[in-house]
């Protein structure tokens, strides 16, 4: 993983609706919008690193959008495209989960300070048995296509399988916004045995 500071200030933020980017996940993305192409023009002069966040359409509106809430994801693009038309096509790799809390924007686009949320073990005796478990659940998933790399913690293991169980917002939105790495491997194990796995070959 990139070296990430512990506090980004001002850092361009991309709020997408009931959008869940779980640390760990490379995920594509489209901007259209006259205000993330500027973002865009603007982070291809930098790190080219973003936040991703969720809001949901019955939010109250404020000035500048919809209201954001208090977690996203540190985001940052590993390949894009420019248009003809204007339009960006781009991959992003999620890189951690972070607390935001929203600051003055001189751009089109909104601004955030982050705090990234340290992804460590906790110091407790159910962690070996929640990777155990953890691991065996994304080897299922991936029907024995995936190994875990050595050291991924269960913070890190509890997102990918969140992610894999293609959730419904509800739930997604309440693993996202748990900070607690051992309550989010808790709860993706327990939805991962209410989540029948797709068989190959089903739609």
């Amino acid at each position: 993983m990139p070296y990430l500071p512990r506090t980004l200030a001002a850092i361009p933020v991309f709020p997408l609706p009931d959008y869940h980017l779980f640390p760990g996940v490379v995920a594509p993305l489209h901007v259209f919008e006259t205000r993330y192409r500027q973002m865009m023009e603007d982070l291809m002069d930098g790190p080219g690193r973003l936040i991703m966040t969720p809001f949901t359409a019955d939010r109250l509106q404020g000035e500048r959008g919809p209201q954001l809430g208090s977690v996203g994801t540190l985001a940052e693009i590993v390949q894009h495209e420019h248009l003809d038309d204007g339009r960006w096509v781009m991959i992003v790799a999620a890189l951690g989960r972070v607390t935001i809390e929203e600051v003055e924007s001189d751009r089109l686009y909104r601004k955030v300070d982050a705090v990234i949320i340290p992804d460590e073990d906790p110091d407790d005796d159910r962690v070996d048995d929640a990777r155990r478990q953890l691991v065996a659940a994304l080897h299922e998933r991936a029907q024995g296509q995936w190994e875990a790399p050595e050291g991924t913690s269960i913070g890190r293991l509890a997102d990918l399988l969140l992610h894999a169980l293609e959730l419904d917002t509800e739930r997604q939105a309440e693993a996202y916004a748990e900070t607690s790495s051992l309550k989010r491997a808790e709860l993706a194990l327990t939805w991962h045995a209410d989540t029948p796995r797709r068989r190959e070959g089903e739609a």
